[in-house]
C-alpha cells in the first residue's frame, strides 16, 4: 500500500508553496489545508492566503569582559600588566510593554526570567567570562526591540582603557575592521555559538597586502554553547590594519575582536569591537570625535576602509560637523584595491564631533577610530603618554524613519551623537528632520521623550544624563521622524583616576528595531511529476 501511495504521488500531486522565513514553521504547525482550501464544496479556493505564525526566539550575544591575554601579566610586580583590577558589567534589555518572557544567563548555561518593568524589561550585571545571552519572544506584527552592551574599565596597566561593544544577533556572516598584529599589537578574536548545533567557524583575514594566508588556522569547530578565543597575531602575524570576515555553517554565530597595542611598556589603547555592516556601496559611521589634531599627527582620527570583492573602486567620503559638511583636503575620496585594507587619516579637522557617510562604486566594509592621551603622573616609573583607542564600526546606511536602541552603561558618560544624513551628498544640505529619543531606568520605567530637532547634514550632540531628571538611564531609543535617514551612536567616556577627565573613551553603535512576522503568505500550486 505504501508503494502504491508513492507511486500516486509521484504522478500528480497538490502542494502549497509559503512565501516567507517563517512559513515551513506555519505549515507544520497546524492543518495547512484548511489556509489554502475554501469554505466547503463548491467554494473556489483563493490562490494565495495568509496564515498565523508565531515568530521565532530572538537572541542577543553579549561579548565577554576584555582581559589580559593568557602570558601577558609577567616580570617585575613594579612593571605589573595588571596593576589595578577591570571593572566589568553588562546592561541588557527589550523594550515594550508585552511581556516576551525576556530570559538572561551565561553563554552555554540555564537563563533566569527578567522581571518586567513597566515599559521595558532591563537587566544588568556580570558580562561573564565567555560572554552571555538575552533572549526573548518577540510579539508578531510588532517590532522587535532589544539592546545590550558589555562594557569594561581599566584605569591602568596594560589593558588600560575603556572598551565597549553591543550584544549581537546570530549569524552566518559578519565583518569586523579594525586592529591589528604588528609588533606591540594584540587582537584577539572571539566567537560565540549560543545554539544547540555545532557550529563549523571559517575565519578570513586581510592587511595592507591583502588576504592573509591562514591555512588549517583559518577553521576550526564550536559546539553547542560554547566560545572560543584566537590570537589572531599568531595566525596572520605583522600586520599594521586588518578586517576580519567570519563565517559559519551549521549554527549562527556570533563574533568580537578585543584589540590592544604597547609603546614598549607604555599602554596605547583598548577597545573590545562588535561586527558591522555587510559589504555595501554605503556606509555610515556614528560618533567620531577630533582633539583638533593637525594633518601629520599619528594620532589623528583614522577612516579605515576595505572592498573584499575581486574589483577595484572608489569611495567618497563625506565628512559631517557640529557646522555641516567639513572639508577635509584630500579625503573626498579614497582609490580602494580590492582585498587590501586602507586607512585614511582625518588630521585637519577642528576639535567636536563627527558623523562620516562613505558612498562606493564597489561593496565595501568600514570603521573608524581615534585616540585620547592622559597626563603622565610625576611619580610615574615609566614615561610616556599613555592613550586610549576607540572604534566605531561602519553601520548601513539607516533607512528612512528607522528605529533603533543601545544600552547605557552605569558611571560612563554617555552622548548620544546624531547626524541627519542628506539624500543627495554632493548638494548643500538643507531642511532638517526630526527625531524622538526615550530612555528607561534600569526599573523599566519611562524616564524621558524628547524631539530633537535636526539640522540635515549636521551632527546633533545631547548628553544622555541630561535628557533626565530622576534615575539612571538604562536604555535609550531613537525613532526617527518620517523620511529622515538618522545615523547616531553613544560616545563614552570615564575618568582614568588622574586630575583629568574623560580620558577613557569608546563608543556603540545602536541596535535597529527587527520587524517580527505575524503571518505568512501561502500560496496553492499543482504540481505534476
Amino acid at each position: 500500500m505504501a508503494r502504491t501511495f508513492l507511486r500516486v504521488l509521484g504522478a500528480t500531486s497538490t502542494g502549497a508553496v509559503a512565501v516567507g522565513s517563517v512559513a515551513a514553521a506555519a505549515l507544520l504547525a497546524g492543518p495547512w489545508a484548511d489556509a489554502v482550501a475554501g469554505s466547503g464544496p463548491g467554494v473556489a479556493a483563493d490562490p494565495v492566503r495568509s496564515v498565523a505564525v508565531t515568530p521565532a526566539p530572538a537572541q542577543l550575544v553579549c561579548p565577554p569582559a576584555a582581559r589580559l591575554p593568557a602570558g601577558a601579566d609577567v616580570g617585575d610586580s613594579q612593571f605589573s600588566a595588571a596593576p589595578v583590577q577591570t571593572t566589568s558589567q553588562l546592561v541588557a534589555g527589550v523594550l515594550g510593554t508585552a511581556d516576551t518572557g525576556a530570559r538572561w544567563g551565561a553563554l552555554g548555561g540555564e537563563p533566569a526570567r527578567l522581571h518586567a518593568g513597566a515599559q521595558a524589561t532591563v537587566h544588568a550585571g556580570d558580562p561573564g567570562r565567555d560572554g552571555s545571552v538575552l533572549q526573548a519572544q518577540p510579539v508578531a506584527g510588532a517590532p522587535f526591540r532589544a539592546a545590550g552592551v558589555s562594557v569594561s574599565a581599566t584605569t591602568a596597566g596594560d589593558l588600560r582603557g575603556l572598551a565597549a561593544a553591543p550584544c549581537a544577533v546570530p549569524v552566518i556572516s559578519q565583518w569586523i575592521v579594525g586592529g591589528g598584529t604588528e609588533v606591540g599589537s594584540t587582537a584577539v578574536l572571539t566567537v560565540q555559538n549560543p545554539s544547540a548545533s555545532t557550529a563549523t567557524v571559517t575565519l578570513d583575514v586581510y592587511g595592507p597586502a591583502g588576504k592573509v594566508a591562514l591555512g588549517s588556522q583559518g577553521a576550526f569547530v564550536l559546539g553547542p554553547g560554547e566560545s572560543a578565543a584566537t590570537r589572531l597575531e599568531a595566525v596572520a602575524p605583522d600586520q599594521r590594519r586588518i578586517a576580519v570576515h567570519v563565517t559559519s555553517t551549521g549554527a549562527r554565530v556570533t563574533a568580537s575582536l578585543q584589540v590592544q597595542r604597547l609603546d614598549g611598556l607604555v599602554p596605547q589603547g583598548v577597545d573590545v569591537l562588535g561586527a558591522g555592516a555587510q559589504p555595501s556601496t554605503s556606509v555610515a559611521i556614528a560618533g567620531l570625535l577630533s582633539a583638533g589634531e593637525t594633518l601629520d599627527d599619528p594620532r589623528a582620527p583614522v577612516l579605515r576602509l576595505l572592498a573584499p570583492g575581486d574589483t577595484a573602486g572608489t569611495a567618497r567620503v563625506t565628512i559631517y560637523g557640529t557646522d555641516g559638511i567639513a572639508r577635509l583636503r584630500g579625503a573626498e575620496s579614497v582609490a580602494l584595491e580590492p582585498g587590501v585594507v586602507t586607512d585614511l587619516p582625518l588630521g585637519g579637522l577642528k576639535a567636536g564631533g563627527y558623523g562620516i557617510v562613505v558612498d562606493a562604486d564597489v561593496p565595501v566594509v568600514a570603521a573608524a577610530s581615534f585616540s585620547r592621551g592622559a597626563p603622565v603622573p610625576d611619580d610615574a616609573i615609566v614615561q610616556g603618554t599613555p592613550y586610549d583607542v576607540a572604534w566605531q564600526a561602519g553601520q548601513p546606511l539607516p533607512d528612512p524613519g528607522m528605529a533603533a536602541q543601545a544600552a547605557v552603561p552605569a558611571e560612563v558618560r554617555s552622548v548620544l551623537a546624531l547626524t541627519a544624513v542628506p539624500e543627495d551628498r554632493d548638494a548643500k544640505p538643507s531642511g532638517g528632520a526630526t527625531a524622538v529619543v526615550r530612555v528607561y531606568g534600569l526599573d523599566g520605567a519611562r524616564l524621558a521623550e524628547q524631539t530633537l530637532e535636526l539640522v540635515a547634514g549636521a551632527v546633533y550632540r545631547v548628553a544622555v544624563a541630561s535628557l533626565v531628571s530622576d534615575g539612571t538611564p538604562a536604555l535609550v531609543s531613537v525613532d526617527a521622524g518620517d523620511g529622515a535617514r538618522v545615523a547616531w551612536a553613544l560616545e563614552l567616556s570615564a575618568k582614568d583616576g588622574s586630575a583629568a577627565h574623560e580620558r577613557l573613551v569608546a563608543t556603540l553603535a545602536p541596535t535597529p528595531a527587527l520587524p517580527a512576522p505575524g503571518a505568512a503568505r501561502v500560496v496553492g500550486v499543482e504540481a505534476r511529476g
